[in-house]
């Protein structure tokens, strides 16, 4: 496998972890070649030092770990930086893969695939693509880069490699059917399939709020709890705090770090909401079911352009896992799966005034009606997007893709 992102890393680095896991325990040997953990600090982690490789074993999975730039700002050229140094360093060391039988590629970012489109090249090791995120829309409509003419050259480079990325791939998976169709449109030789996300279950699951709460009582608490960008739109949470000021019983919390926290921070205070919007911070990824059962519902967000609307945020299924209602602020397929599974309510994308509807609705419709509402979203995981129905429509697709190997 390789991932840019992975354990004891949290946000992006949840989902590869786990699927490593899952396959691990189906009975085959996994291998992760993946970075120095930084995210979403932008630093290298404590106990860590970058060098040209290390070596570590984790719940009996091996790992190479080779070196990046760090960086989780918003500067455009840093993080481009992280991108394409992750990709040069892999690529120069994947052949520590070269008897692997397939490869499963983590693409996001995209730029993870250049190394296993060259060891396929070169050892003749096919891969298997599951497509996090569509590019170069992801680059292109976040604003990520400054100017159309920029935008545009990026987009024409990054569609010719994609193209040839796509193209070689002996599988891919996307979160979504959405997405599945439009990779499939793009030139693959075997036909995309969806298989959603899932989670880490051994700690996503239904839990107690712990003894020492973290959330003020006598509030009625809605969550956002992931990295904090300016794809999630965030500040549209913090106005409609703000607009609730007949409603000081509802407030919003914040669980997590990054480029969006310190200007969520000014904008709390200068809307005069410090004492109902509270930032926690980041927590260990073993806290988060006991914090996410404090409060009511747990907010998913993001901004109102056509990519997301193929997307699902792995904080859909992370919520649904541990029985917790949501507020989904997202239009398209998220807002599908929370309609279909009755397990939240469903407002309009970067429009505070729905979303302060929304955190009303939930805050008065009582304790009981929300616990029947997170009952639906945990049968619905269970069902439909768990652990042991995701790997095993994966673990599928990479036995087919293995017959490939030349």
């Amino acid at each position: 496998m390789i991932s840019q992102w992975y354990e004891p890393e949290t946000g992006s680095a949840a989902h590869p972890t786990a699927i490593a896991r899952g396959l691990q325990a189906r009975g085959h040997q996994v291998r992760v070649l993946t970075g120095f953990p930084s995210y979403p600090q932008g630093r290298t982690y404590d106990g860590y030092r970058m060098r040209l490789r290390a070596h570590e074993t984790r719940d009996g999975i091996e790992l190479l770990r080779v070196p990046d730039v760090p960086s989780h700002d918003q500067n455009a050229l840093r993080r481009a930086l992280t991108l394409t140094s992750f990709a040069v360093s892999a690529t120069a060391q994947v052949g520590w893969l070269r008897d692997a039988d397939v490869v499963l590629t983590y693409l996001s970012p995209a730029t993870v695939g250049l190394a296993a489109m060259t060891l396929e090249r070169l050892r003749g090791v096919p891969y298997v693509l599951y497509v996090q995120d569509l590019w170069p829309e992801t680059i292109t409509a976040s604003g990520f880069l400054p100017g159309d003419r920029l935008n545009d050259a990026a987009e024409t480079v990054i569609h010719r490699g994609l193209k040839r990325l796509y193209r070689r791939a002996a599988g891919t998976a996307a979160l979504s059917p959405t997405m599945a169709r439009t990779i499939g449109e793009r030139g693959t030789v075997v036909e995309p399939v969806s298989i959603p996300n899932w989670v880490d279950e051994e700690i996503f699951a239904p839990a107690a709020p712990p003894a020492a709460r973290a959330l003020p009582e006598g509030r009625t608490w809605m969550m956002y709890a992931g990295g904090m960008g300016d794809v999630q739109a965030l500040d549209h949470g913090v106005r409609a705090l703000a607009r609730l000021s007949a409603r000081p019983d509802i407030g919003l919390a914040f669980v997590g770090d990054g480029v969006a926290r310190e200007r969520l921070e000014r904008l709390s205070a200068e809307l005069g909401v410090t004492d109902r919007v509270l930032f926690l911070g980041s927590r260990p990824m073993t806290d988060m079911p006991g914090l996410m059962a404090e409060a009511a519902a747990q907010l998913v967000s993001l901004k109102d352009l056509p990519l997301f609307r193929g997307t699902i945020p792995s904080k859909v299924q992370a919520a649904m896992a541990c029985g917790s209602p949501i507020v989904c602020a997202v239009a398209g397929e998220a807002a599908d799966v929370v309609t279909r599974a009755g397990c939240g309510i469903v407002v309009a994308p970067e429009d505070e005034v729905s979303l302060a509807e929304g955190f009303v609705a939930m805050a008065d419709m009582g304790s009981d009606d929300r616990r029947r509402m997170g009952d639906a979203g945990r049968r619905a995981y269970v069902e439909t997007y768990s652990a042991a129905a995701g790997t095993e429509r994966l673990e599928q697709l990479l036995l087919s893709a293995a017959g490939r190997r030349r």
